[in-house]
């Protein structure tokens, strides 16, 4: 009987102790593989990240894009692009598959990336040759938050933009030192790193020159030149609207300092651009879309208290300079609102002509947005 019971006891023992053995194995192979399949996950996320790193990297709409494999001592990533297509002049879609390995084990996630380009960095634009800048009193509003033009407010969750870009630290510090504490709260946005007057590396002066020129040459542009005297006033005027933009163009003289003042009741959308003059502002004034002043002796100037609107954005860019001239780059003397808007810029973009803005795709502005992200294995 004690014999029995011995081996009895042995034998449970022993069924114990392999059982053990077998349980660690078994999980053993169950926390390498999952440590396999974590790695591999984690691979073919990195590739979606390297994949949106090129896509930021590679102008165009839609950029053209090749896929690629990358070994790592953990493992590689295989990144495919599926699709990419343009939805409109601004927005390109891409869809790229991801696939990471790391030993035996694969992953495979797969991406929608939408790259949204913008026809400016903020509300306000100043570029060129630096000259002063004046603010009288706080009436005025300049925001690079995105503001729809129809319901007269923010969109909730869209991306903002800085309220004022600047392309150099002179005309920078001008700018400073021409607002006040309280003109300078007047002035609100977000240039991805918390500033609403920003430096800007993005629409460069000679760069922006040459797109308002192309534009001033496209074959549905409205023309009107400053007459040999030197001012041309404008007003009571309709300029397109929100569903029929139009594109107009003002030429000046290069070396008059001429100028077109824009009174009464006047109000249009699209693309508005004045070369070689100077614009007032005067009477009420609505705009919806982009306002580009360039040239040489150029400026913006608001006079009156009249209501005056701007969705869209206002780009002044100063390519001469005239020595002893009074004439400031940007005179705020009246009430005005100056707000972002990527909705009027989106509409006033259907305007301008394919090969035009392929030249711009690598100087306009963008950002990189992930649609979705889903894993495909099962």
């Amino acid at each position: 009987m004690i014999l029995l019971t011995s081996l009895l006891l042995l034998s449970l023992l022993l069924a114990v102790g392999l059982g053990s053995m077998t349980s660690v194995q078994n999980e053993f192979l169950i926390m390498q593989n999952l440590r396999g399949g974590m790695s591999a996950l984690y691979l073919a996320d990195a590739g979606v990240e390297w994949g949106k790193a090129q896509i930021d990297a590679l102008a165009g709409n839609p950029p053209v894009l090749s896929g690629a494999t990358q070994n790592f001592p953990s493992g590689t990533f295989a990144v495919t692009f599926l699709s990419a297509a343009r939805l409109s002049p601004l927005i390109s879609r891409i869809v790229l598959r991801s696939t990471g390995t790391a030993g035996t084990s694969s992953q495979t996630v797969q991406a929608q990336v939408s790259k949204i380009y913008d026809l400016a960095d903020g509300a306000l634009a100043l570029r060129g040759n630096s000259r002063n800048t004046k603010f009288a009193g706080v009436p005025f509003q300049i925001s690079g938050l995105d503001y729809d033009s129809s319901k007269n407010a923010p969109v909730l969750g869209s991306r903002p933009r800085a309220g004022i870009t600047v392309d150099s630290t002179i005309l920078l510090n001008l700018l400073e030192n021409s607002l006040s504490s309280g003109q300078r709260s007047q002035v609100s946005g977000n240039d991805g790193r918390g500033a609403g007057i920003s430096l800007s590396d993005r629409i460069p002066g000679d760069a922006l020159d040459r797109f308002a020129r192309d534009l001033c040459s496209a074959p549905n542009v409205q023309v009107s030149v400053v007459p040999a005297s030197g001012a041309l006033s404008l007003g009571d005027q309709l300029w397109g609207n929100a569903g029929a933009p139009q594109l107009h163009c003002i030429n000046g003289l290069m070396d008059a300092g001429d100028s077109v003042a824009f009174t009464g009741n006047f109000a249009g959308a699209g693309i508005l651009v004045v070369k070689d003059a100077a614009l007032i502002a005067s009477g009420a004034f609505h705009w919806e879309g982009l306002i580009i002043v360039t040239g040489n002796n150029v400026g913006f100037q608001t006079l009156g208290e009249q209501s005056k609107n701007i969705f869209g954005a206002l780009m002044v860019n100063e390519t001469g300079f005239a020595s002893g001239t009074s004439t400031a780059i940007l005179d705020i003397q009246g009430a005005i609102r100056i707000l972002y808007s990527r909705s009027a810029l989106n509409a006033a973009s259907s305007l301008i002509e394919n090969s035009v803005l392929a030249t711009g795709y690598g100087w306009l502005p963008f950002y990189v947005k992930q649609d979705y992200w889903r894993s495909l294995n099962p």
